[in-house]
């Protein structure tokens, strides 16, 4: 990726209960999307298309089921979306998501799941404008999770 990206943390999570969200409005638990990544331990700079591809809410359940990740979590200002029209994330999604790649890299963990979920949380960036008393964003927060080991066959998502 390029020079002016940030530098994200990634951690390892471990969900002891499925996350349940929302297809389309965040009533707290945030929004789901599924995305994938072609990359493997093999490639050293792999490409945008290959660390995440386009959103789709098709075909999926709209929970992040219990088990063990890594994690990142990003920012977006008011005025950047998530996702264009087409899916394409933004820019900051990738930059996140090669973090999460070289992380399964420098743990040398197995990467048997190519399903990178991402959730959308709209109003952790909520405040009230002091002037006006209106609500108002300060943009989004975006959470990617990959699971770092199978229990169960989640195949049919």
């Amino acid at each position: 990726m390029d020079e002016t990206s940030i530098n994200y943390q990634v951690h390892t999570l471990k969900l002891f209960e499925d996350i349940n969200c929302e297809k389309s409005e965040d009533l707290g638990n945030g929004i789901l999307y599924m995305c994938t990544t072609r990359c493997t331990e093999k490639m050293l700079e792999p490409s945008k298309d290959d660390l995440l591809s386009s959103a789709t809410q098709e075909n999926i359940e709209f929970k992040i089921p219990e088990g063990d990740y890594l994690f990142v979590q990003g920012f977006l200002g008011p005025d950047t979306k998530p996702f264009d029209e087409g899916g394409i994330p933004a820019k900051e999604m990738y930059d996140a998501a090669n973090a999460l790649f070289l992380d399964f890299l420098w743990r040398e963990l197995p990467q048997n799941d190519d399903r990178i979920f991402v959730r959308l949380l709209l109003h952790e960036g909520e405040y009230t404008d002091k002037a006006t008393g209106q609500k108002k964003s300060a943009g989004t927060v975006f959470q990617l999770f990959r699971r770092t080991s199978l229990q169960e066959d989640f195949s049919d998502f």
